[in-house]
């Protein structure tokens, strides 16, 4: 509940949806924040139904839209199937009415595949590594790994995770996706390579009235790539989608550095130096996304930021200078109005994205 809110790109998504709606997030038992559940009597599918019946009882809300990914789609599939009435839509994010293949069912994981994905995330879970299982594109990004790493750790232990995941592997909702009679959206990444793009398909030809959207690139989360998600989620329950951001943008360009840094760097040695600086860049990061900065650079003693106004790019400096005051380091800091251009590329996933051209 409280990690997702530490990794700017992940809580992004959260403020996107509660710029149109109001957000309730739900956890299942077992999980997060709730009490631990016996691993060797979980509660059922529809127990974890009546759960979320519970959550929107607690928050006063009498109908809401739900959106729901990966493990959590089956358990909307449910709800949204046995309670129309509290229910106002559906929005499912690459997830699977069934793991398992069938006769039936061929787009489905064989027994070996699961047993496989199921030994895969055991050895990586609460570590970095289980960034390259579950979100490749973002296995070289330093911070999600951290984050991602930190995230699994809280949310469950690997034992509770082998358990969870075994039991959601015999899960088979697809008898209640005809009787779902509520809006529903299915998007799902092309290339997905743990729960390929065909389980979103089959989810949305089965719902009466569906509507499915291929989202570009590999990763399970939702981070990567999550405007878009959200945009696809607020024009399906609004009605509504966000014109393009302009091409151009009066910014405010922010200039650091740390006073006597040479001097500094001699007096303290090369490893203090160093941790000083780790923790100059870090701090320095965590400031900028709060402000809703964008870090263009940084100088080794110092940074290049831009700020979508004055008023943010001063709040982010006095900010920054109180938390690294204490250290002992102080900064030089310039300010200037630029106008930006950006001219569009492309991600490693292959969706759009900025980048500053000229300034």
């Amino acid at each position: 509940m409280d990690i997702w809110w530490e990794y700017p790109p992940a809580a992004r998504f959260y403020e996107r949806l509660a710029s149109f709606a109001r957000v309730i997030t739900f956890d299942r038992r077992g999980t997060g924040a709730s009490d631990p559940v016996a691993l060797d009597a979980l509660p059922t599918w529809e127990d974890w139904t009546e759960d979320v019946h519970a959550v929107l009882d607690a928050a006063s809300s009498d109908r809401a839209a739900l959106w729901a990914r990966l493990d959590g789609g089956p358990m909307a599939i449910l709800f949204a199937a046995t309670y129309p009435d509290r229910t106002s839509a559906l929005a499912l994010w690459n997830t699977t009415a069934r793991w398992k293949t069938a006769a039936d069912y061929p787009i489905g994981l064989s027994p070996e595949a699961l047993d496989a994905l199921l030994a895969a995330f055991e050895t990586t879970w609460g570590s970095e590594d289980v960034v390259s299982l579950a979100d490749p594109t973002m296995a070289k990004d330093e911070r999600h790994r951290k984050w991602a790493a930190k995230l699994t750790r809280g949310s469950m232990t690997p034992r509770s995770m082998v358990a969870q995941l075994t039991n959601r592997f015999e899960i088979d909702a697809r008898a209640a996706l005809p009787l779902i009679a509520v809006p529903t959206l299915v998007m799902h990444r092309s290339g997905c390579p743990l729960l390929s793009v065909e389980h979103g398909r089959y989810i949305a030809e089965h719902i009466s009235g569906a509507k499915f959207v291929e989202i570009p690139g590999t990763d399970l989360s939702n981070v990567e790539g999550a405007d878009a998600i959200a945009d696809e989620t607020e024009e399906f329950l609004t009605g509504i989608r966000r014109s393009p951001e302009p091409d151009r943008v009066l910014a405010t360009v922010v200039f650091t550095d740390i006073v006597d840094s040479t001097q500094r760097a001699s007096t303290l040695g090369d490893r203090q130096w160093k941790e000083l600086l780790d923790h100059h860049d870090e701090t320095l990061k965590s400031k900028i996304d709060r402000f809703d900065g964008r870090l263009i650079k940084t100088t080794g003693d110092g940074m290049l930021a831009t700020f979508d106004g004055p008023g943010k790019a001063i709040r982010c400096t006095f900010e920054l200078m109180d938390a690294l005051r204490p250290s002992g380091i102080e900064l030089h800091v310039g300010f200037t109005p630029a106008k930006l251009s950006f001219a569009p590329t492309m991600t490693s996933a292959g969706s759009p994205s900025t980048s500053e051209r000229e300034s």
